[in-house]
C-alpha cells in the first residue's frame, strides 16, 4: 500500500489537546477521508498525563460510540464498553507517552483499531510499561476525518505531536515521476503492473 501523510500538528505551547484540525496544509478542521489510517502520537509533561483519541468530536457520553479491550504488560484482559473515547491508550506517567494505532476505514462499517501504547518517565533507570488496546468506533455513516489526543488530567507540553497517515489500499497510485513501462508489485496480492505514463494507469500484467 502507498501511504500519504494526512495531517501533522506539533503544539506550540502546552495544552491538554492536539487537534488535527489544526493542521493547516488543508481546508476546514477535517483530513481526507482514507480506508485505512496508522496515527502516531508522542507527548510529555512534567506532570501526569496519560492519552486518549476522539474522532471526529464524538466525545458524547450519551452516544457511547465506542468500546475497548485492554491489557498492561500482557497481563489480564480487562474490556471498556459504552465509552465516550478510546479509553486512554497510555497509563498515566510523569514522563512521555507514545501511542500507535492503526485503523479500518470504510464510511459504511465499524471502525476496529489496534493499537500499541506505552509510557515512560525519563531516564534508564525504570523500564517503560506498555498497553495494548484493540476496540471500535461504532459510527456506520461517515470515515474519520478528524482525530483529537487528549489527556485527562494536566496537559501536553509544547513540541508533543501527532501525525496520521492514510492510504486507500491496493489501488493507490503513486504518479509523480515514474517512468513510463515502470512494473511494480503489489505486496499483498503478488500481481504485477505496468505503468502508462500518458493515461496515468497501472495495467495488470499477464
Amino acid at each position: 500500500m502507498v501511504w500519504e501523510r494526512l495531517a501533522h500538528v506539533k503544539l506550540d505551547s502546552a495544552s491538554a489537546t492536539i487537534d488535527t484540525a489544526s493542521d493547516t496544509s488543508f481546508s476546514g478542521n477535517n483530513f481526507a477521508g482514507k480506508r485505512f489510517l496508522h496515527i502516531v502520537v508522542h507527548a510529555d509533561s512534567s506532570s501526569q498525563i496519560n492519552c486518549r483519541f476522539e474522532f471526529n468530536e464524538d466525545d458524547s457520553t450519551s452516544e457511547s460510540n465506542y468500546c475497548i479491550r485492554e491489557s498492561v504488560n500482557g497481563g489480564t484482559d480487562f474490556p471498556n464498553v459504552d465509552q465516550s473515547n478510546t479509553d486512554n491508550l497510555t497509563g498515566t506517567v510523569t514522563g512521555s507517552v507514545y501511542a500507535v494505532m492503526d485503523i479500518t476505514n470504510h464510511a459504511s462499517e465499524e471502525k476496529m483499531w489496534v493499537c500499541q501504547g506505552m509510557e515512560s518517565v525519563s531516564g534508564v533507570g525504570t523500564a517503560p510499561e506498555r498497553k495494548e488496546s484493540i476496540g471500535k468506533w461504532d459510527v456506520k455513516t461517515e470515515q474519520i476525518t478528524r482525530i483529537e489526543a487528549k489527556t485527562s488530567s494536566n496537559t501536553f507540553n509544547a513540541g508533543s505531536h501527532i501525525t496520521v497517515w492514510g492510504s486507500d489500499g491496493a489501488d493507490d497510485t503513486v504518479t509523480t515521476g515514474i517512468p513510463n513501462g515502470s512494473i511494480h508489485e503489489e505486496s499483498d496480492t503478488g500481481k504485477h503492473k505496468m505503468w502508462n505514463a500518458t493515461t496515468s494507469t497501472w495495467t495488470e500484467v499477464v
